[in-house]
């Protein structure tokens, strides 16, 4: 489909349809993204003083939480009501769900479910001008590399049902929307190879996804002398995961093009981006953002500690002050580029590992935790794969969890990783955290030995 058609008449007409003002907003940010950090912050002043008045009136949670802090957010400074609060993590979420939900919000309530970089499960949810900012924000970033809406990209991604629904409608997809999904979970040599038949087909002018998915067909490409660099391919994107320098080289001496890291989460929304000069740059007109020590206080800038967001078009359920559980620092000054938005750094965030099948597949980490996040039963999981592929599945389990459930999660990884691997469920009542104070949700001592059959 020609670009300019989707960009100026399909995609605007499908976000009109579907209720969002996404390419207004995509407007906005290419705009401000030029203003002065003081101007940046008093946008931030006057959308945070409408999310507290919001949450106010339509959370009874926020509403005992105001009261208890003697804030008025009709009256007092919104950034001195903000440091007042406490923050919010899953365990609020999950026991006050409907007490923090507004389900006032244009265009209704939607749901959806996290594993976090944990591996414990959150439902939450969200509204149709989160989705729109949230990508507004994945456009006016992508523009930063010269990728425009309706040009043709590559994902290397996607959610079980974004899978099944991709394998449904993949010509009507493929056709209408530019877009080409390419599921991340199956990665063995026969699947890659096609991959790289489909991505040199469609010619895509952008790549997107896990930076482990997409540095494992790099390394594979070259192993068997298939280089695949479209002609019109402007930058590669990664998110999802922590994203370090060997993999970042990887992929940009196998596509020859820039590679730009963002950093965000399924609950908390598009946070940061990273621009041509390698900034990572905090979309601060949709976030605020802390990072704060142990204790919850914010630290100086510079200093690293945990990142605390506040998403300001989240009003189905006000994410105020909520911890991600990643490990980051705000920086001082502007970037190079020009940009007034504040920059940051994820210190130690989510690393996903691969899993090995019983046939030596390669499986991304997040096919097996799709199957545990489905479950509200199950608070908090760690998945550890052995050398001889062997899976022990650690649970903290709710009360409610049963042998039902036990089922549907031995039923799910047999699905993914071969009928016939040894599996262990076992009920915990804590996993322990990393040295980064994070939840590693899944370790794997079998990879090593899979990718040297990937040659």
């Amino acid at each position: 489909m020609n670009s300019f058609f989707v960009r100026y008449l399909l995609s605007p007409l499908h976000e009109r349809i579907m209720g969002r003002r996404t390419f207004r907003y995509w407007g906005e940010l290419n705009r401000r993204q030029w203003w002065e950090p003081a101007k940046l912050r008093a946008l931030q002043a006057d959308k945070l003083r409408s999310l507290l008045s919001a949450a106010w009136r339509h959370c009874p949670y926020y509403r005992e939480t105001f009261k208890a802090c003697g804030a008025d957010p009709q009256k007092d400074d919104p950034f001195a009501i903000l440091a007042s609060l406490p923050l919010l993590n899953k365990a609020t979420i999950r026991a006050n769900r409907e007490q923090l939900t507004n389900r006032r919000v244009a265009g209704g309530v939607y749901s959806s479910t996290t594993g976090g970089s944990t591996g414990e499960t959150l439902v939450f949810h969200y509204g149709r001008r989160r989705i729109g900012c949230d990508k507004a924000a994945r456009m006016h970033t992508h523009q930063w590399f010269g990728v425009l809406p309706g040009e043709r990209e590559v994902y290397l991604w996607g959610a079980p049902a974004e899978i099944r629904k991709q394998e449904r409608l993949r010509m009507w997809r493929d056709r209408l929307t530019n877009e080409l999904l390419l599921s991340a979970f199956d990665l063995s040599p026969p699947v890659m190879r096609d991959y790289l038949d489909r991505i040199e087909r469609f010619a895509p002018v952008s790549i997107f996804g896990y930076p482990s998915s997409i540095t494992l067909l790099c390394e594979f490409g070259r192993s068997i002398s298939r280089i695949v660099r479209p002609a019109g391919l402007r930058a590669v994107f990664v998110s999802g995961e922590v994203f370090d320098a060997g993999q970042r080289k990887t992929i940009s001496d196998y596509f020859q093009v820039p590679v730009a890291n963002g950093y965000g989460c399924r609950e908390a929304g598009f946070l940061s981006h990273e621009c041509p000069a390698g900034s990572m740059h905090i979309m601060s007109e949709n976030v605020v953002m802390e990072v704060v020590g142990p204790d919850g206080t914010p630290l100086p800038v510079g200093e690293p500690g945990e990142i605390v967001v506040t998403h300001l078009d989240t009003y189905a359920m006000p994410m105020i002050r909520y911890r991600t559980e990643d490990m980051g620092r705000l920086l001082p000054g502007t970037c190079s580029c020009g940009r007034g938005l504040p920059l940051m750094d994820v210190v130690a965030g989510r690393r996903t590992d691969h899993l090995v099948a019983t046939d030596g597949t390669l499986k991304h980490a997040l096919s097996l935790i799709y199957v545990l996040r489905e479950l509200e039963s199950v608070q908090r999981f760690h998945i550890r794969q052995g050398p001889r592929r062997d899976i022990d599945i650690y649970v903290v389990p709710q009360k409610r969890f049963n042998e039902h459930d036990r089922r549907r999660i031995e039923s799910g990884v047999r699905r993914q990783l071969g009928q016939n691997i040894e599996m262990r469920i076992r009920l915990v009542d804590r996993i322990e955290t990393q040295a980064s104070g994070k939840y590693r949700y899944v370790t794997s001592e079998a990879v090593e030995s899979a990718r040297g059959g990937c040659d």
